[in-house]
C-alpha cells in the first residue's frame, strides 16, 4: 500500500513568502559541531558511530580524501574520531593509510567489558582488520584472513549477548555476504558461512546488504539482489536467529547459515518491488538506505527508487529518484512515498542519492537528504537535512529543517543509537566528487529533549586581550580600513566586524601568521562554559580560521562546516550581516572555571591553505576573526580540564622482559614532529626507531635487540615539544 503525502496551499503561501525576505545562508537548526575537518563516509558500514553513555563519548568513523583540508597529507586516512561529551574535545587517531575511498571507513562496536572493536577493510582488502579499544590505546592492527577467493569490502559488527558471540558480516567470496565469528570479544575469529546465494552472475556485486540488531539474538537485514546499475533490483527482509534465517513471518528460509548452502535473496520477504506504481509511474532499481527493528517488533526501511528510467544501462542516464519510508507490522508491509530525492550525485554512479537516517531510539522520527523541499516540492540546488515526523505510524509525515540555504550539500546522515531523550544526528558536509575524492567535514548537532538554548556572549578579540601564542605581544598592522600587506602578520581591518575591527590575515597574498590567543574573561560565575568562534566569511568564497581551546588541538573551521551566526542568540547586540559578508560560529568545546579568577585562552590562527592543496593563497581562503562567544552551561565540572596540556601516552613496551623484539605502542595527539629513540644505561643512543612528521593516530614500533648486550634500556618519545621516558629489559 501507498500513502501519498498532501502539501497545504497554505504552507505554500508561507515559504514562498519567507523566500522574498533577505536569505541568510548555512543555517544550522542546533549547535552545529564539527567531528573531523576532512571525512565522509560510505552507507554499508554498521555502526559507523555509537555513543557510550558510560564513557560519556561519541566515537565515529570517516575516510579522509586528498580533495580536503590538509590535501595529500590526509589522502586515504581511515580515521576514529572520538568525541568527549563533557569537555567537547575530539581527538582523532589514524587506524590506517589506505588509498582514498569511502568505503574504507570503519564499523565499530562495544563489547561487554566496555572496550570498543573496530573493523575495517580496504575496498577491495585480502583481509578484514580489526583494532581493540581498551579506554586509552587502540590495539596493534590485526587481519583476519577468510581463506575465501575474493577480495572484502565493508564491515557490519553485531554482538548477540545469549550466544556471547561477535559476529562480522562483510562483502568477500563472490561478492556475497560471507559471516565471520568471534567467541572471545574479538581477540580471534574464524568463519561461520554464507549469508545468501547469488540470483545469478549479473555485474560486479550479488547483493546489497543493511543489518540491524537487537544485541541479543536477532539479526535483521534487508537486501537487494544485485547492484540496481545492473539490474532491475527490488528489496527484501529476513532475519538472523539461532543459526537460521527467516523471513519476516518468521518462516524458516535457511536451517543453518553454518553449512555451505545459502538461500537466495529472493527466498526472504519483498519489502518493496520493482515495477510498483506510484504516482502514475513505475519504480525501478530499488536500493536499500537504512534499517531499524524497534523494541515493539516494528520494522522499518528506508530505501529509493529511480522515478524516470529512460536509458537504464547506459553510464550517461540521469534519472530522477524517490525517497520511501517501508513499515512492517507484524502482518504486512506498508509502504509511503516520500519525496523527490533528486538525480545522481557524480557521473559514473546512477543511483547515489542524500539518502537518510532512522531514529533508532523514537520510531516516529526520520531524517533525509534531498535537493527538493518535501514539504512542497521545490528544487533547493543543494541537499538539506530535513527531520520527519509522524502520528500515524508513517502513513503522513511533518517536515521540518535542519539544515536551510548552504552553500554545500548535506548527505548521508546517520543517528546512531542513544536513549529517549538524547539524539546525536550526524552527517558531512562538503563536496562529494565520488567514492574516491570528497571535500567535506563530519559534523552533527545533538539535540536534548526539553533542553533550552541558552544565550552567548560575545567577546571582541583586540590587542587589549589577545597576544601571542606565548603570551608576547603580537604587534598587528592597521588599524586601518584597506587589506593588510603581505608580511606574515595579522593585520586589523578597521570599519568591519563587531566592536568596530577585525583581525585579518592573508587578504592580498598567502601568510603564515602567528598563533594567537585570546584571554577568555576573568571575574565570571564558576560554571562550565560553551565556547564558540567568530569569524566573517562570504558563503560563496572558502575563508577559514584554525582555532581551539588547547593549542595542540585546534582544528580547521570553514564557512561549509560551520553555521551562520544568528543574532539573536546572542545576549550582545551583535552584528552578522556586512556588505556580501556573513558572521559564521563554529564550535570549539567547554572551558571549565572551577575557581574565581582562573585564567583560560582561546587559540587561533590563519590557515590560508586551500582545500586539496599545501600552497597557501591569499583573499579566497582568508581569515577574519571577530572574537569569541561563550555560554554558561551548568555548574563547575570533576571533569579533566579539556585546555590542560596534553599528557603523552607511551605505553610500557610488550612483551617486558624480552628476548629478540619488542614492541612499543604510543598515541600522537595532532599531527606533530615524532621522535622514538632507545638509549643504553650510559645514555647513548643505540637506535632511533622513529624521526619525522606522523599524523594523529596510534602507532606501534618493534625494536629488536640484535647485536645488543642484555641489560636495562630506556626508550624516548618526543611528541613536538614534550617527551616521555620508559625503561624495558633485554635478556638473551
Amino acid at each position: 500500500m501507498i500513502a501519498l503525502r498532501r502539501t497545504s496551499l497554505l504552507l505554500v503561501w508561507l515559504i514562498a513568502g519567507h523566500a522574498v525576505a533577505q536569505t541568510p545562508h548555512d543555517v544550522v537548526h542546533g549547535n552545529l559541531i564539527q567531528f573531523s575537518e576532512n571525512g565522509a563516509w560510505c552507507w554499508y558500514q554498521d555502526e559507523r558511530a555509537l555513543v557510550d553513555t558510560e564513557r560519556g563519548v561519541i566515537l565515529l568513523g570517516a575516510e579522509a580524501s586528498g580533495e580536503g583540508v590538509d590535501g595529500p597529507g590526509r589522502d586515504g586516512n581511515v580515521d576514529t574520531i572520538q568525541f568527549d561529551m563533557a569537555t567537547g574535545s575530539r581527538t582523532r587517531r589514524t587506524l590506517r593509510v589506505s588509498g582514498s575511498d569511502d568505503h574504507n571507513v570503519p564499523a565499530f562496536l562495544k563489547l561487554p567489558d566496555g572496550d570498543y572493536l573496530t573493523m575495517y577493510a580496504d575496498h577491495y582488502d585480502l583481509f578484514s582488520r580489526y583494532r581493540i579499544f581498551d579506554g586509552e590505546y587502540w590495539s596493534a592492527e590485526r587481519q583476519f584472513e577468510w581463506n575465501l577467493p575474493g577480495r572484502r569490502t565493508y564491515s557490519n559488527l553485531f554482538y548477540l549477548s545469549e550466544e556471547a558471540t561477535v559476529y562480522n558480516i562483510s562483502r568477500a567470496d563472490r561478492e556475497n555476504p560471507h559471516i565471520m565469528i568471534s567467541r572471545d570479544a574479538g581477540e580471534t575469529w574464524t568463519y561461520l558461512g554464507l549469508l545468501t546465494e547469488p540470483l545469478k552472475y549479473i555485474g560486479y556485486v550479488n547483493g546489497y546488504f543493511k543489518y540491524w540488531s537487537n544485541g541479543r539474538d536477532r539479526i535483521d537485514f534487508v537486501a537487494t539482489e544485485y547492484h540496481p546499475r545492473d539490474y532491475n533490483t527490488s528489496l527484501y527482509h529476513g532475519y538472523i536467529q539461532g543459526g537460521k534465517t527467516y523471513n519476516s513471518f518468521d518462516e524458516v528460509v535457511d536451517e543453518s547459515i553454518a553449512d555451505t548452502l545459502a538461500p537466495l535473496v529472493t527466498d526472504f520477504t519483498p519489502v518493496f518491488l520493482a515495477g510498483t506504481v506510484v504516482n502514475g509511474q513505475p519504480m525501478t532499481r530499488i536500493w536499500n538506505h537504512d534499517l531499524v527493528r524497534y523494541d515493539d517488533g516494528t520494522v522499518a526501511a528506508l530505501l529509493k527508487a529511480r522515478t524516470s528510467d529512460l536509458d537504464p544501462d547506459h553510464p550517461s542516464n540521469n534519472p530522477d529518484h524517490a525517497v520511501f519510508y517501508a513499515r512492517f507490522d507484524g502482518q504486512k508491509w506498508t509502504t509511503t512515498y516520500l519525496g523527490r530525492a533528486g538525480k545522481k550525485l557524480y557521473s559514473s554512479e546512477q543511483d547515489y542519492t542524500g539518502l537518510g537516517a532512522l531514529d533508532p531510539n523514537d520510531a516516529s522520527t526520520i531524517y533525509i537528504s534531498t535537493p527538493f523541499d518535501p514539504r512542497i516540492d521545490t528544487d533547493l540546488g543543494v541537499h538539506e537535512i530535513f527531520r520527519g515526523v509522524t502520528t500515524d505510524n508513517g502513513a503522513t509525515w511533518t517536515w521540518t529543517p535542519v539544515t536551510e540555504h548552504s552553500t554545500r550539500d548535506n548527505l548521508r546522515p546517520i543517528v546512531p543509537a542513544w536513549d529517549d531523550d538524547h539524539t546525536a544526528l550526524l552527517w558531512f558536509r562538503g563536496s562529494y566528487f565520488s567514492a574516491q575524492s570528497t571535500d567535506a567535514a563530519i559534523v552533527g548537532i545533538i539535540q536534548t529533549r526539553n533542553e533550552s538554548p541558552v544565550e552567548r556572549t560575545f567577546l571582541d578579540a583586540t590587542p587589549l586581550n589577545t597576544t601571542r601564542a606565548d603570551g608576547s605581544a603580537f604587534d598587528p598592522t592597521g588599524p586601518s580600513p584597506d587589506r593588510g600587506g603581505a608580511d606574515d602578520n595579522w593585520h586589523i581591518r578597521s570599519g568591519y566586524g563587531n566592536g568596530g575591527s577585525l583581525l585579518a590575515s592573508s587578504e592580498i597574498a598567502g601568510e603564515n601568521a602567528p598563533v594567537l590567543r585570546t584571554e577568555f574573561p576573568t571575574g565570571l560565575e564558576t560554571g562550565v562554559y560553551d565556547v564558540w568562534i567568530d569569524f566573517w566569511g562570504k558563503p560563496t568564497a572558502d575563508w577559514r580560521i584554525r582555532a581551539g581551546i588547547r593549542a595542540d588541538r585546534m582544528m580547521v573551521f570553514r564557512h561549509m562546516a560551520s553555521q551562520m551566526v544568528d543574532a539573536d542568540t546572542y545576549s550582545t547586540d551583535l552584528r552578522t550581516n556586512q556588505e556580501d559578508l556573513r558572521l559564521y560560529a563554529a564550535y570549539l568545546g567547554r572551558i571549565n572555571i572551577s575557581a574565581p579568577g582562573q585564567v583560560h585562552y582561546v587559540y587561533v590562527d590563519d590557515d590560508a591553505v586551500e582545500a586539496g592543496s599545501t600552497d597557501r593563497v591569499g583573499d579566497r581562503a582568508r581569515t577574519w576573526y571577530d572574537g569569541i562567544g561563550y555560554a554558561r552551561s551548568g555548574p563547575a565540572s570533576n571533569t579533566p580540564d579539556p585546555s590542560a596540556p596534553y599528557a603523552l601516552k607511551l605505553g610500557q613496551n610488550f612483551p617486558n622482559p624480552f628476548r629478540t623484539s619488542t614492541r612499543i605502542q604510543y598515541d600522537v595527539p595532532v599531527e606533530s614532529r615524532v621522535r622514538l629513540e632507545i638509549f643504553d644505561v650510559a645514555g647513548r643512543r643505540v637506535r632511533t626507531l622513529q624521526d619525522g612528521l606522523l599524523p594523529a593516530g596510534t602507532y606501534v614500533d618493534a625494536f629488536t635487540g640484535d647485536g645488543l648486550p642484555s641489560g636495562v634500556y630506556f626508550y624516548r618519545l618526543a611528541v613536538g615539544e614534550r617527551n616521555d621516558v620508559r625503561s624495558m629489559i633485554l635478556v638473551h
